[in-house]
């Protein structure tokens, strides 16, 4: 999240309409938890065998919550190309906490996100129930924990998806990519599929890279009144024709972004 502070002003309309859609997605979510948890139970007592029976219920919740976030927030998703299919490593462009709501509803995915997340008050505690794998780029040897999480996830039929520009952008293009988490799949040559996510808004709207793009220096409470202040929100997903291989994870980074460049729509500012 790099880039200058940006003014948000919201009137009386807008502050009741974000406390209701904030209400509205912290209900969904704690019920979700809540169903998550009591659907866990018997896998539980199946140990480890019920593992990835509690991964098939986990990744039907999350596009559950995915899809009921949408509709909260009042976002509009139009899906263009052929998904990968299930159990994938996917990469995609990233500019907002938005982009893992939309994912969520189309895939079931789970996510490779900064360790920062986990320690956030709810958010953490849901992003972990959602099979969150972690790591802080601060330290070079958490990469090989992270690598080691995207293998698990993998196998327990998980879909894998990262953002190699490794923070959100403000969706004018895209950030070069970190080839880290490419390592192991860059090793086994394995196929890495991707897609690019964009956004935009009504006419008379505020802009999309300005309350949906999280590339500013404004604090997270902040930014996310603003983009719940729309009413509605254009999200365009397309995935990409075919999957890319190679042993170098620097080229296969760089390839990615180029096959990536090709398909990416601006968001407009």
């Amino acid at each position: 999240m790099t880039g200058t502070p940006s003014s948000l002003h919201l009137g009386a309309r807008d502050r009741v309409r974000v406390a209701l859609k904030a209400a509205a997605i912290g209900a969904w979510t704690t019920l979700l938890i809540v169903l998550l948890g009591a659907s866990w139970l018997p896998s539980l007592l199946q140990r480890p065998s019920g593992r990835a029976g509690r991964a098939r219920i986990r990744r039907w919740y999350s596009r559950l919550w995915g899809r009921g976030a949408m509709r909260v927030i009042g976002v509009r998703v139009s899906a263009l190309g052929t998904p990968p299919p299930n159990g994938a490593l996917v990469v995609s462009n990233h500019v907002s906490y938005l982009d893992i709501m939309v994912l969520s509803s189309l895939l079931p995915v789970v996510f490779v996100a900064r360790a920062g997340l986990r320690r956030w008050p709810y958010w953490g505690f849901a992003s972990a129930m959602g099979g969150t794998v972690y790591i802080d780029r601060s330290k070079r040897r958490d990469v090989v924990g992270a690598l080691a999480g995207i293998e698990r996830a993998l196998g327990r039929g998980d879909g894998v998806v990262l953002f190699p520009e490794a923070t959100t952008s403000d969706g004018s293009s895209m950030l070069p990519f970190k080839p880290s988490l490419l390592a192991t799949a860059a090793e086994r040559e394995s196929p890495v599929h991707w897609l690019t996510v964009s956004y935009r808004t009504p006419p008379g709207s505020p802009s999309a890279r300005e309350r949906v793009c999280w590339w500013n220096d404004i604090a997270f409470p902040r930014h996310c009144a603003g983009l719940l202040a729309l009413r509605r929100i254009e999200c365009t997903v397309r995935f990409g024709d075919s999957p890319l291989q190679s042993r170098d994870r620097k080229a296969l980074a760089v390839a990615l972004r180029t096959a990536m460049l090709q398909d990416f729509e601006p968001v407009a500012g």
